[in-house]
């Protein structure tokens, strides 16, 4: 009998013990909300929704940390007052343009929103930028409302880029292989004055592959008309191999088929 009694004893430390052991829940690396403003209520929304923290008061970790690698510049937090414009502006640009189903995929763990994004007081050429975590958003401040609409379309090609940027460096299969078969054998051995013919709207740097090959047509689409497209690099007289409209076939109909995102629409947006 005193045996069965330890037995039963040793079990129960033992179970006791495994209990003890068990990890608790992750919990998550931010919390919202971050004030007690009416947008507040949108940011947490936007969270349920899509489990996105949506961030105006962060740290430059939270910018610049690549997991292998550090951003060298930096983001600079949101002016208070123009953070509700900011949110207008995705939910315009992006949450309205996009099937629910890809933006639950495809939105970043955290989008910073940033009155500007630079080094020192250089501010950036396009005023967004992207990690494998992170899309910043560096117009939350006084001169995203005094952009012409011109300019607000330019913007909304580099907003686009940066965010497939983003699904890109997570998820290499969004560049389809039909785009990678149009690729150059080298971008290094295309001289500058030859990449229209050869089927590259991007201009010219260090960093050209096919992957930025890609996201520069992402760019160029959602930033023209068709009209406008067919009228400029579309002509035979720019694209004088047709691989530039090769490209731009395959990269329409490979959103169009894959995600059901129609990228010249956005592009023939006002």
């Amino acid at each position: 009998m005193r045996l069965y009694f330890l037995i039963v004893l040793l079990v129960g430390i033992a179970c006791n013990k495994e209990a003890a052991l068990t990890p608790d829940p992750v919990q998550p690396l931010y919390t919202l909300p971050q004030g007690n403003h009416e947008y507040d209520d949108t940011i947490v929304a936007w969270y349920k929704k899509y489990n996105t923290f949506v961030l105006y008061k962060f740290t430059q970790l939270d910018y610049a940390y690549n997991y292998s690698d550090k951003k060298t510049d930096s983001a600079f937090n949101a002016n208070p007052a123009y953070i509700a414009s900011t949110l207008q502006y995705i939910r315009e640009e992006l949450l309205d343009v996009y099937p629910e189903a890809f933006l639950k995929t495809t939105l970043p763990y955290k989008i910073l929103l940033a009155s500007y994004i630079g080094a020192g007081n250089t501010r950036s050429a396009t005023g967004f930028s992207a990690t494998s975590s992170m899309l910043a958003i560096g117009w939350a401040d006084s001169t995203l409302s005094k952009k012409t609409p011109a300019e607000r379309k330019q913007m909304r090609g580099w907003l686009h880029r940066s965010y497939m940027e983003r699904v890109v460096r997570t998820d290499g299969t969004i560049v389809p292989d039909a785009f990678k078969a149009l690729a150059p054998p080298s971008y290094g051995q295309v001289p500058p004055a030859r990449l229209l013919a050869e089927g590259i709207v991007e201009p010219y740097n260090n960093q050209l592959n096919v992957a930025t090959d890609f996201l520069a047509f992402i760019q160029l689409i959602t930033s023209h008309t068709k009209d406008e497209l067919e009228a400029g690099v579309l002509r035979s007289q720019v694209d004088e191999k047709g691989l530039i409209r090769k490209k731009y076939d395959v990269v329409v109909s490979t959103f169009l088929n894959r995600y059901q995102v129609d990228l010249q629409a956005i592009g023939n947006r006002p």
